[in-house]
């Protein structure tokens, strides 16, 4: 499977999914004008992973700012983790955050409630 490389722009996050790694890397920030069209490439890719490998995946995020219509798209990524988590591939979240960005901690709180996933929160400096 190839690599899936998005640049950061000013709206959307920087996307880096390395196979061999098993990690998919979201930083930067996501109030894009269309989440949904967005972010669609970054869930078929996933899912096309998921259900080709034998192994899980390390999701990294770290977002400074994320609207609402980001986060319903990430839920679409943590349900899909949440699955594979369930059929035994071994898969985590790991949301950091800027310590002096208390909302965003919350944020992850948030959207890790209810999930049965590894999730962590860290705030990093």
């Amino acid at each position: 499977m190839v690599h899936l490389n998005i640049d950061k722009k000013k709206s959307t996050p920087g996307i880096v999914f390395k196979p061999e790694e098993r990690t998919l890397h979201i930083e930067g920030e996501s109030y894009p004008e269309n989440a949904t069209a967005f972010y669609r490439p970054v869930i078929e890719w996933i899912n096309n992973y998921l259900h080709s490998s034998e192994e899980g995946l390390d999701l990294m995020i770290k977002l400074l700012y994320i609207n609402t219509s980001s986060s319903k798209a990430l839920l679409v990524l943590f349900d899909m983790l949440e699955d594979a988590h369930k059929k035994g591939l071994a898969s985590h979240v790991h949301w950091l955050y800027d310590e002096e960005n208390k909302l965003a901690g919350e944020i992850g709180e948030d959207l890790s409630d209810g999930l049965s996933l590894p999730f962590s929160i860290e705030p990093v400096l």
